[in-house]
């Protein structure tokens, strides 16, 4: 800005860098008007010209401290009113109000006016304030005028502006208000333009909202706008959804707007010409490339005239920076997060270890790298293995095991031109080897390897592993060789995996395929007990463990009561217990239990997350759980383990009749033999991998009190957002910023942690918008994957973090997703609904060992149910209904 004392500065000398004195709005039609796109002229009155008026005002004091006093709805309900109240009796000071005067007559005194607000922390890249504030159209008049800027700031204190800043953390002392005039378009035609598709994603998608008269009929809701797609690669329309428009908002003469009913014609009349459409695309095009990113739009058609009232960047999109494609063909990414049922965003340091873990060969081009770090998530980039014939046949399968609804959306996007622009290709001849080794291990297991005792002898090996590794990784001594040899060390460990995966891989089959073929012979129930109490489970070992615990501490009085009123502090809490007379029994198992299950927590495979070896709190919750209920969860396991057995008998009898009765019995026992011995060692390579982590952990811990000593980093924790060949290089380097550095990355993750992954993503941006088909499911319903049998129910409870809530008993756990770390919680779970998820993933596994229905694969749960709204879960069907 040329003059940045000036509280009224005009459009022409505005730039997207003056947004802290214009706000977002101000900026970007600064930046547009400079640009040369066509925008109304006008001015704005600076940040500035707010803080001079709410310095000069009265009775500020007060002001703020009924701002202090808002803390949720009701208080805000009582604040709000007094706040506006007191600030709407302020006059404009003087020197303010001369200013804006003077820029009015200049523009035109005879001219109507739009006033808007201009947050300062409207419009960013992380934050849409948009429609926070209010809006004053076809504005008339120096008293009007001067009157609408004061509401417009005024707006900025509106009960639903002062719980968004609550709820965000954003200080009302920290966010001013700058106000834009603008002269008013009488426009015909308004709505909004996306130059990528909000719904899908799609990149190359511009989409465009229109209606009649002004746009605040479509902002408002009023009416259902038409609805225009374009192609921007062929600059082609490629749909029309013209809509019945009931009703439209037009400016009136002397100032102010009415709102009038369509007639008949006009209704079902198409809003815009084909040339306006494909204008409007011209121009939305120039925009983004201007900016550098897609763009929200909003534009008005007036005497045949287009004009552009707003941009800003579209903050709902998942970024696709990281997976863009490396031979100009689409390529489809998977969510390794879905796999592991853990969406959230991860620190760097987490991030770069993935690709040392897996026996993956990364590209020193970015662009051809199978794994992708994108938005603070790990992508697989699979185009190669569905353009192979027999990936193409077998991928969709695997697919469906994390979501019902991800080969549908697989098939959409292989029949997109430009995936199938490219020939089948061939996976290299390493990856053939390995496939095909574990295939042939795999096939062996299922048809003549003895398996007896074969989980048993893998826990000793791992325990053998993480033993050595502890001592040998330990002793390197701490800075630079130490992490040298840590990373050296990662990739050893998916090797180690070979000594079980295809065995468990075979038991995986085993679970699924005995209980299909036995639909012939048994009843619904029976085949369902076919799959009851399978043993060497390390989640279901690590339950009965828990349940174990709880025994040992109710043969003691004293550690009943200090269970039934535990504190907050774990350790204060273990520290009581020390000093209770015959706790030792208790606390040596809780010590043993630690041992092995201690690297455990939520959302585990990211290193930077708190393990029970850390916040022992979740699993003392759940022993205290486990007391007050009382339940032998190894009776029931052994009562699951006889039903399992009773089915298999009734199964060996029902199909030991007619012809190939022989084979057909053979072939049960040999997968009941297989499903027993290694039908529950799915989370064994898991399990190893956390252990793995936490050894890592320790070791990343002391390093980085050493960087704090050194200077180099100001927190211990600042180490999780460094990468692994930064932290190589950290100890010699002197020139790097590292503490700046990772100021930027903390904020970056806590903005990467507002986003949703998709399962799948495309190098376009895109994922397809499909659903689940339900007949006969009620109106207003959500649907999912029926994953574990039964009807229930109860109150909702939505949990993000497991760590800091706990699940009351009768309740039904909502969850983003669930792994290890989750399970405390499903002793008290009536019923489960998850966003993501399929049969074989960890919430549906252990929602059927504890028998409670369950939904998964409900697309944003988190964000439609509500805690305490009563629900019924469906598990048989797929659907929850909120029936209050």
């Amino acid at each position: 800005m040329k003059n940045t004392e000036s509280f009224v500065p005009d459009f022409t000398d505005i730039r997207t860098h003056d947004l802290p004195l214009v706000g977002g709005k101000g900026a970007n039609l600064g930046e547009m008007a400079a640009a040369g796109f066509p925008v109304p002229p006008g001015f704005c009155l600076t940040t500035a010209a707010f803080h001079r008026f709410m310095e000069t005002g009265s009775d500020m004091e007060k002001v703020y401290s009924l701002l202090d006093s808002a803390v949720d709805v009701e208080t805000v309900r009582i604040a709000g009113p007094r706040v506006r109240e007191i600030l709407l009796k302020n006059r404009i000071p003087e020197e303010v109000a001369i200013e804006t005067v003077q820029a009015w007559q200049k523009s035109g005194r005879e001219e109507a006016y739009a006033v808007r607000s201009s947050a300062t922390a409207e419009d960013l890249p992380d934050a849409s304030f948009a429609g926070q504030q209010d809006t004053y159209l076809n504005i008339i008049g120096e008293t009007a005028l001067l009157d609408a800027v004061r509401r417009c700031w005024v707006s900025l204190f509106t009960d639903r502006a002062i719980l968004y800043r609550r709820q965000n953390n954003f200080s009302h002392r920290n966010v001013a208000l700058s106000v834009v005039i603008q002269k008013m378009v009488m426009s015909e035609k308004s709505g909004i333009m996306f130059t990528a598709d909000p719904l899908t994603g799609h990149r190359h998608t511009l989409t465009i909202d229109a209606g009649f008269g002004l746009g605040e009929a479509l902002v408002g809701g009023l009416v259902t706008p038409d609805s225009y797609r374009v192609d921007k690669r062929t600059h082609t329309i490629i749909e029309h959804q013209i809509t019945d428009k009931q009703a439209a908002i037009f400016p009136e003469k002397g100032g102010g707007t009415r709102q009038v009913s369509l007639n008949s014609l006009q209704r079902e009349q198409t809003v815009l010409t084909d040339n306006e459409i494909l204008s409007l695309n011209k121009l939305g095009c120039q925009i983004e490339s201007h900016y550098g990113k897609p763009q929200d739009i909003e534009w008005a058609i007036a005497d045949g005239h287009i004009y552009l009232l707003q941009t800003r960047p579209i903050t709902s999109l998942y970024p696709i920076d990281a997976l863009s494609s490396p031979d100009d063909t689409l390529h489809i990414f998977f969510s390794m997060g879905h796999q592991q049922n853990m969406t959230r965003a991860m620190a760097p340091l987490s991030l770069s270890g993935f690709p040392k873990l897996l026996p993956l060969k990364q590209s020193p081009d970015k662009r051809k790298r199978i794994l992708r770090i994108c938005g603070g998530r790990i992508f697989v980039d699979i185009t190669p293995v569905l353009r192979h014939p027999i990936g193409r046949r077998i991928y969709p399968a695997l697919l469906a095991q994390f979501d019902t609804l991800g080969p549908k959306i697989l098939e959409i996007v292989m029949q997109r031109p430009e995936f199938r622009r490219s020939k089948s290709m061939h996976l290299p001849f390493k990856s053939f080897k390995l496939i095909s080794g574990i295939l042939c291990r795999v096939f062996r297991s299922l048809r003549k390897t003895d398996l007896t005792g074969f989980a048993a002898k893998t826990n000793i090996r791992m325990d053998a592993f993480i033993s050595e590794k502890t001592h040998r990784l330990n002793a390197y001594p701490q800075g630079k060789e130490q992490i040298k040899a840590v990373m050296k060390d990662m990739s050893k460990v998916f090797p180690f995996f070979m000594h079980w995966v295809p065995e468990a891989a075979a038991g995986i089959i085993a679970v699924r395929l005995l209980p299909k073929l036995a639909r012939r012979w048994l009843p619904k129930n029976k085949v369902e007990a076919l799959t009851l109490g399978i043993p060497g489970n390390v989640v279901t070992e690590m339950n009965l463990a828990l349940n174990g615990l709880a025994s040992l501490a109710r043969q003691s009085p004293q550690l009943i009561e200090l269970f039934n009123h535990l504190g907050s502090n774990a350790h204060t809490s273990l520290s009581d217990a020390a000093h209770i007379e015959g706790s030792a029994p208790f606390l040596q198992a809780f010590k043993k239990f630690l041992n092995q299950y201690g690297a455990r927590g939520p959302s585990e495979i990211d290193i930077m997350m708190k393990r029970w070896n850390e916040n022992p709190m979740p699993v003392l919750s759940v022993i205290a759980e486990n007391i007050s209920r009382n339940v032998d969860s190894r009776a029931q396991f052994k009562d699951q383990a006889e039903k399992r057995e009773t089915a298999f008998n009734e199964l060996l009898k029902a199909s030991g009749h007619g012809l190939l009765r022989s084979f057909r019995v053979r072939m049960f026992r040999r997968l009941y033999h297989v499903l027993t011995e290694t039908g529950g060692m799915r989370e064994h390579h898991k399990f190893l991998m956390v252990r793995y982590m936490w050894i890592m952990k320790q070791i990343l811990q002391k390093n980085a009190v050493k960087l704090v000593s050194e200077g180099k980093i100001t927190d211990p924790d600042d180490i999780w957002f460094l990468t692994w060949e930064e932290l190589l290089k950290i100890w010699e380097d002197t020139s790097t910023d590292w503490i700046s550095l990772v100021v930027r990355r903390r904020i970056e993750l806590k903005q990467y942690q507002k986003l949703t992954p998709s399962l799948i993503l495309t190098s376009d941006g895109e994922t397809p918008v499909v659903h689940h088909h339900i007949k006969d499911a009620p109106p207003g319903a959500l649907l999912g994957n029926p994953v574990s049998p039964g009807v229930i129910e109860g109150p909702a409870h939505v949990i993000l973090d497991p760590a800091a809530e706990t699940l009351q008993p009768g309740e039904i756990l909502v969850a983003p997703f669930t792994d290890p770390g989750w399970t405390p919680l499903f002793i008290n779970a009536a019923g489960l609904v998850m966003n993501i998820g399929g049969a074989l993933t960890h919430g549906s596994v252990v929602a059927r060992e504890y028998g409670i229905p369950a939904v998964t694969g409900v697309r944003d749960a988190t964000k439609k149910l509500q805690t305490g709204q009563l629900l019924r879960v469906d598990g048989n069907r797929g659907i929850i209904e909120i029936l209050q």
